[in-house]
């Protein structure tokens, strides 16, 4: 079967009227102009900030200021002290008035009984005015004022335990970005050493001095030395974002480094207190144990006005009616009024407050225990990190880096094999990456003993 032929329809496009040269040529010279102007900026524009170093108190200070946290429990004290207030305010007293017309299809004298006075044709006119205003009795008041006053005290403790627990994170947040900061640079170190020694063995394996297999091996941990690098990237863009979310993210500084500086291995004299002595600082300076003390104090609080709820409250009453169609033309008087506890004497009000006081009360053994099981820790934590740092510092730096400059050494001079070479580099690189997490761990376990111990951060 024969297939028709598709022919292709050609348009046949107009000449268009070409510009003279010398016009093109302005074009292009401008062109080149406009972009050599905006090049510059344009770069200006595009380029990342430089890097912003922050120091560890630099950043509590940033912590202190914008943490999300930290603002709403400061709202949490300012709705305390609004429930204060809401305490202490007395009862408004009410007011009722009432105003009546007779219709005179009742009466039928339109002239007061006793007054004598003329009304209009059709209508008695009467008004009265009821006042009533509750007095709060058996102190009940006086209880509520002063357990809201304990529970504002707690909410402040709470704040100040929640800069406790954060300010300590902040520290994590801190040290563990400068562990990835320097894990970071460790791994470009490494990888620059092993490039030169891809490019010192590449002149001798084309002279024939190595075989191509060493050779080989050399490019393979060039290439897993790369890969290192694109990790430790990875983990301090991940530590530098969790640093700045608890800091609020502050502007202009979205790429930020930590000064190379650890704390100092004495802590500041507590990691060398005796175990006693720090379980009765933390006692006595815990702002959680306290927050629990002031809420066993308001439920003693709550409990007491529990029990005189059963009090009624007393209702003054008083009135007065200017009635000019009744026989007394006006009248008033005053009054009380009060619930008369027969059936219901508040039991259920007093078993739930006696419940929040067993539990208060337990909030504390619990808090006591925590506070010894925090500090025990803690401070078995610093004495390990401090020792491993210690040792690292005193022995192991020394020898590796004693090694891997002999080794880099003999291997110029052809003295040893490339395989020694690579596990000297290798192990100094992997015993300065423990170093380094040691400094860490010791940094870390220096922050959960100020935490565990209760030391005030300002």
């Amino acid at each position: 079967m024969n297939r028709p032929q598709y022919t292709p329809r050609i348009r046949t496009l107009k000449p268009v009227a070409r510009r003279p040269a010398w016009l093109a040529n302005l074009i292009k010279a401008l062109g080149f102009m406009a972009i050599n102007f905006l090049c510059p900026v344009y770069g200006a524009e595009i380029d990342s900030p430089p890097p912003f170093t922050i120091t560890e108190q630099q950043a509590l200070r940033l912590f202190f200021e914008r943490n999300i946290d930290l603002i709403l429990a400061h709202y949490d004290i300012e709705s305390g002290v609004a429930q204060q207030i809401i305490a202490a305010a007395l009862p408004n007293p009410s007011a009722q008035a009432d105003f009546n017309e007779l219709n005179s299809m009742i009466w039928t004298k339109q002239v007061s009984p006793n007054s004598g006075v003329r009304w209009a044709q059709g209508s008695f006119p009467s008004w009265g005015l009821r006042i009533e205003q509750m007095i709060i009795t058996a102190g009940k008041r006086t209880l509520r004022m002063e357990g809201s006053e304990l529970g504002t005290q707690g909410l402040e403790y709470d704040l100040r335990n929640t800069v406790r627990v954060l300010s300590n994170a902040v520290r994590h947040a801190y040290y563990t970005l400068l562990l990835a900061q320097k894990s970071a640079e460790l791994a470009q170190s490494n990888l620059e050493r092993y490039r030169k020694i891809v490019n010192a063995n590449k002149t001798r394996l084309d002279v024939g001095d190595i075989a191509g297999y060493d050779y080989t091996r050399i490019e393979v941990e060039s290439l897993q030395a790369e890969s290192d690098v694109d990790a430790t990237e990875a983990e301090f863009k991940r530590a530098q974002a969790e640093l700045l979310l608890l800091m609020g993210w502050p502007e202009n500084t979205i790429n930020i480094r930590a000064t190379e500086q650890w704390p100092e291995s004495a802590g500041d004299g507590i990691g060398l207190k005796p175990q006693n002595e720090l379980i009765k600082q933390a006692l006595d300076k815990r702002p959680d144990l306290a927050a629990s003390k002031i809420r066993v104090a308001q439920a003693e609080k709550n409990r007491e006005l529990a029990k005189r709820m059963v009090i009624p409250d007393i209702t003054l009453i008083g009135y007065y009616l200017k009635d000019p169609g009744n026989f007394y033309v006006s009248s008033g008087g005053v009054g009380f009024k009060l619930d008369l506890p027969l059936f219901y004497r508040q039991e259920g009000e007093i078993a739930a407050s006696m419940a929040e006081l067993n539990k208060a009360r337990v909030f504390i053994q619990q808090s006591e225990q925590n506070i010894h099981a925090d500090v025990i820790n803690a401070q078995a934590s610093w004495k390990s990190a401090e020792a491993i740092t210690r040792s690292f510092e005193q022995s192991v730096l020394q020898r590796i880096e004693a090694r891997r400059k002999a080794v880099e050494f003999a291997y110029r001079k052809g003295a040893t094999g490339f395989l020694e070479l690579l596990d000297a580099v290798r192990t100094y690189k992997e015993m300065m990456q423990e170093y380094y997490n040691a400094l860490a761990d010791r940094s870390n376990a220096w922050a959960d003993l100020i935490m565990a111990t209760g030391q005030e951060v300002h």
